[in-house]
This record gives C-alpha cells, sequence and structure tokens, in this order.
C-alpha cells in the first residue's frame, strides 16, 4: 500500500497504531478504540503497513503529513487527544508514552 496519498482517517489510523504501540504491543481495548475510526478493509491495509515498518519508517510516514493534516493548533491538539485517549485505555501511562507523547508536542 502507497503511504503518499493517505486520507485523514488513515493517516489518524497509523497515527493511533503508533500511540497503541509505544508499549511495544497493540491491545484489543486500543484496537476497539482505533478500527471502528474507519472501514474494516481500510483498517487491515492500515494495520499492514504499520506492522511492516520499524519505528524510524513509522515516524517518517507520520511527519510526511505533518503540513497536511497537523498544519494547525487545532489539529495538532485533537491528535495528542486521541494519542492520550490510547494511552489511557489499558488504566496506565508509563514512562515511554509519556515521552512519547512529549516528542510528539514538539514534532507536530
Amino acid at each position: 500500500m502507497q503511504t503518499d496519498n493517505w486520507t485523514y482517517p488513515e493517516f489518524h489510523a497509523f497515527v493511533m497504531l503508533y500511540a497503541a504501540n509505544t508499549d511495544g504491543h497493540i491491545t484489543t481495548e486500543e484496537e476497539a478504540l482505533i478500527a471502528p475510526t474507519i472501514t474494516s478493509d481500510a483498517y487491515a491495509k492500515i494495520k499492514s503497513v504499520f506492522m511492516a515498518c520499524d519505528d524510524a519508517e513509522a515516524l517518517d510516514i507520520i511527519f510526511s503529513y505533518k503540513d497536511q493534516y497537523c498544519c494547525t493548533e487545532e489539529d495538532k491538539s485533537r491528535i495528542l487527544a486521541d494519542m492520550m485517549e490510547i494511552y489511557q485505555s489499558h488504566d496506565k501511562l508509563g514512562q515511554v508514552e509519556r515521552e512519547v507523547h512529549h516528542l510528539f508536542q514538539k514534532c507536530l
């Protein structure tokens, strides 16, 4: 799947998968928050792309959409809030999640 022409929902799902995987695994609770945001076919494709990426590749994809989907403070705040919802879906916000969230606050 190409990654250079994603819709906002596809981009959003990819970022949420990145957030969910911050601690090294994606829980069923996290997937339950992400999957319904796009069609099941699109989710399967986005997840497949995500699972084939290492961290650097995933970040490259995410930041390649910065100017398109995170160009205002409102856009940035919405993505960061959705990421926080993913982090908190399993009742603990670990140090790694805090650091990744901080990175995204600075880079988006």
